[in-house]
Formats: structure tokens, C-alpha cells, sequence
């Protein structure tokens, strides 16, 4: 559909393209079979065997992944300033220390 300004799917961010429908569905797609995991692994930790550590362990990679994911592009993160970048990821690394460090402290879930 034009609008007034040209195609919607030219648009530009700066000097960089958006990409088209089509790749924002692929990593709708993406996101929706991890939290797929996700519930998975919560649901049948039991009869897997997974202790309460790995599964919270490996459910945090899969939000990091996933978290990533989401700041990257649907947020545009990569056509920002690098300094909001960085500002952005060092919060995100902070988070995820004060996290593990609140977790080593605590005594064990399992």
C-alpha cells in the first residue's frame, strides 16, 4: 500500500531499509517455537529428568536468546547509535550478574 511518502515496505530508518513482512513473520516464527521449548521443558522436566538448575539455567539462555532477539529487530537496536547499543547490552549483562549472583546466594532449589 503508497502512502505519501512512498511504499511502506521502503521504509528507512536512517539510511538503512526495514526488511519486508515475510522476514518479520520468520522471526515471529523463530520466537514462538522457543517459547515452545520453553513451556516444553518447564511442563516435562519430570519425566525428562531434568533437575530445577538446569532447566532454570536452560530456560534463561533461551530468554537471553530470545530477548536478543526482540531488542535486535523488532526494536531496530542494530540501526541505533552504538552507544545506545552498548548502554543498552551492558544493562542487559548487569541484569543477568545481579540475577546469577542473587542465585548463587540463595540456597539450592533442586
Amino acid at each position: 500500500m503508497a502512502t505519501a511518502h512512498g511504499n511502506h515496505n521502503d521504509h528507512k530508518h536512517g539510511d538503512h531499509a526495514h526488511a519486508g513482512p515475510k522476514l518479520y513473520w520468520i522471526f515471529a516464527v523463530i520466537l514462538c517455537v522457543i517459547t515452545f521449548i520453553e513451556w516444553i521443558i518447564f511442563k516435562e522436566k519430570e519425566a525428562w529428568g531434568i533437575s530445577n538448575t538446569v532447566m532454570i539455567w536452560t530456560l534463561i539462555a533461551l530468554s537471553i536468546v530470545k530477548f536478543v532477539m526482540v531488542c535486535g529487530w523488532y526494536m531496530h537496536l542494530r540501526f541505533d547509535n552504538k552507544i545506545l547499543t552498548n548502554i543498552f547490552v551492558f544493562s542487559g549483562l548487569l541484569a543477568v550478574a545481579v540475577f546469577i549472583m542473587m542465585k548463587l546466594s540463595l540456597p539450592s532449589m533442586g
